[in-house]
């Protein structure tokens, strides 16, 4: 696997791009939840819809959270964009022998208070119009090793035209409680309702 080499240069990089790029591409973003801060590491699970992802989660970071952020990618994708592993970046390869390491080593971040770690459960990007999620099982193996020590956070992200050249976009969060006990169909099922009410919120505007 790849592990994240975060360097002071590299986060102020991506923390600069991500504000300046957002800006200058979307009309308007607007947040929509409410977080309340439990000292504890917080894993970010979001739609898997664009080129922005990752981006959207970084300043979503920088206004709400204010962590440290790391995000699991793709080995595949991780290789083509090396230059993201500076910025928290760090590799899963599926269906190989290192994925243990990898899932071992995402577990080991979040046992860190000041860190973020955003993942994308769906494995791959997804159109913006998917309506059921399926996730992959390593999220299951890493919330159960973590015995609950951990703020879920679900994030959706949405974009509209309506007349406009530039799309505006929203982001949507939430916290979310696992329970007691542990499967990952039912965190599946939850996120997709959340999405539902995400997608039903714009629809209503």
């Amino acid at each position: 696997m790849i592990k994240a080499n975060k360097t002071y240069l590299g986060v102020l990089f991506f923390d600069l791009y991500a504000k300046i790029q957002l800006k200058r591409y979307f009309r308007k973003i607007t947040v929509i939840g409410d977080f309340e801060d439990k000292g504890k590491p917080i894993l970010l699970i979001s739609n898997h819809f664009s080129w922005w992802d990752g981006f959207i989660q970084l300043w979503l970071n920088k206004k709400i959270f204010k962590r440290k952020l790391y995000v699991m990618m793709l080995e595949e994708q991780l290789r083509k964009f090396m230059i993201l592993n500076k910025g928290g970046a760090f590799s899963i390869r599926k269906n190989s022998r290192d994925i243990v390491e990898s899932l071992e080593y995402t577990t080991g971040l979040l046992k860190q208070k000041e860190n973020v770690l955003l993942i994308f459960p769906q494995g791959e990007i997804q159109t913006l119009y998917t309506h059921d999620f399926v996730f992959e099982k390593g999220l299951e193996y890493i919330l159960k090793k973590l015995n609950g020590e951990v703020q879920i956070v679900f994030n959706v992200n949405l974009v509209d035209y309506f007349s406009y050249k530039k799309p505006s976009l929203n982001i949507y969060f939430t916290p979310y409680n696992v329970g007691d006990k542990i499967d990952i169909e039912t965190i599946q099922q939850d996120f997709t309702h959340f999405a539902h009410e995400c997608i039903k919120n714009q629809t209503d505007k």
